[in-house]
């Protein structure tokens, strides 16, 4: 898709972009909330989901103050269809808000969660961007799994960095142990000795203490080689995508996605796209208190500039 004012073909389903990151704090929700507004900008359709299910933010980034409709309505099916929960923005995206707090709600359980996801991929945009709570939960984790492109976000804080490994870590290690889950493409290829080797690995003393997926690749070759090609398939294209907010020091953020993508081949076997950084301005800042998208203010400023190199790049990938 060019960068470009183009649509997509009426009523197909558009690319869906997940932004996750195993803590609270590091601007998740306002990097949703303008690249949407950017995307839109370009004269896309734009639909922003809020997946934090027990703590809804997004729509105050998006100027809504009130929400109609939840994303709750739709599970409990107080609303039939997911287009009746959607809440039209005066900055351009679609805003689907996310749950309203109550005791539970982020524990949606696994069959509305299939729903909601199949719901969302149905979706007639250029793109559906969602706004994941800052854990890593399953849901979380699933809801990160099933877009097109993922993104972790990070500051260059050592404990965010450490959190958006450890996001990372925890996504591949889902993905694996739903290889041959009831969603899954592989389903039909069901190996339960294949099963049984991942979840030895995963859930043992040996891999929280540091075990390598070179481990667990070559125990596959010897045990299962029919199944090890599929193995090291998953690994080679669970690229996530990493992006630096917050930043203050462009030096710093290459030293940072360095030692990410250093760690994350040694220990998981997987390489890290790096779509770049966004910058922290006083400006920025005030923008989130006054709950109007920053890119709304100064379309052509640097934090403008920063979201259309990682929408470029994006296109590429």
């Amino acid at each position: 898709m060019p960068l470009s004012n183009a649509s997509t073909q009426p009523g197909a389903p558009g690319k869906m972009i997940a932004v996750g990151g195993a803590k609270g704090g590091i601007g998740k929700s306002l990097f949703v909330s303008n690249l949407g507004v950017f995307l839109a900008q370009l004269g896309k359709k734009v639909v922003v989901v809020d997946l934090d299910l027990g703590g809804a933010n997004l729509h105050l980034y998006m100027g809504v103050w009130g929400l109609t409709h939840r994303i709750d309505d739709f599970l409990t099916k107080k609303m039939p269809s997911i287009t009746d929960i959607m809440t039209p923005t005066k900055y351009g995206p679609i805003l689907i808000g996310g749950g309203g707090g109550k005791l539970g709600s982020a524990n949606i359980p696994f069959a509305r969660k299939l729903k909601l996801l199949r719901a969302l991929k149905t979706i007639d945009a250029d793109y559906v961007i969602l706004d994941l709570g800052g854990d890593t939960t399953y849901n979380i984790l699933d809801f990160f799994l099933s877009a097109d492109q993922g993104f972790v976000l990070t500051t260059c804080e050592p404990a965010s960095y450490l959190d958006a490994y450890g996001f990372i870590k925890m996504a591949l290690h889902r993905r694996l142990t739903r290889l041959f889950g009831a969603e899954s493409d592989y389903h039909k290829f069901k190996d339960h000795e294949v099963e049984q080797l991942i979840r030895e690995f995963i859930f043992s003393n040996a891999s929280s203490n540091g075990s390598q997926m070179g481990h667990l690749v070559e125990r596959l070759a010897e045990s299962a080689p029919t199944h090890h090609g599929l193995v090291k398939d998953l690994l080679d294209n669970f690229r996530p995508g990493t992006v630096v907010t917050m930043v203050r020091e462009k030096d710093e953020v290459k030293e940072l996605v360095a030692r990410l993508d250093k760690v994350s081949q040694k220990m998981l076997s997987i390489r890290l796209n790096h779509f770049g950084g966004v910058p922290y301005t006083d400006g920025i800042q005030k923008s989130a208190r006054d709950l109007v998208p920053h890119v709304a203010k100064s379309p052509d400023g640097d934090f403008a500039k920063a979201l259309r190199r990682i929408v470029l790049r994006m296109e590429m990938a």
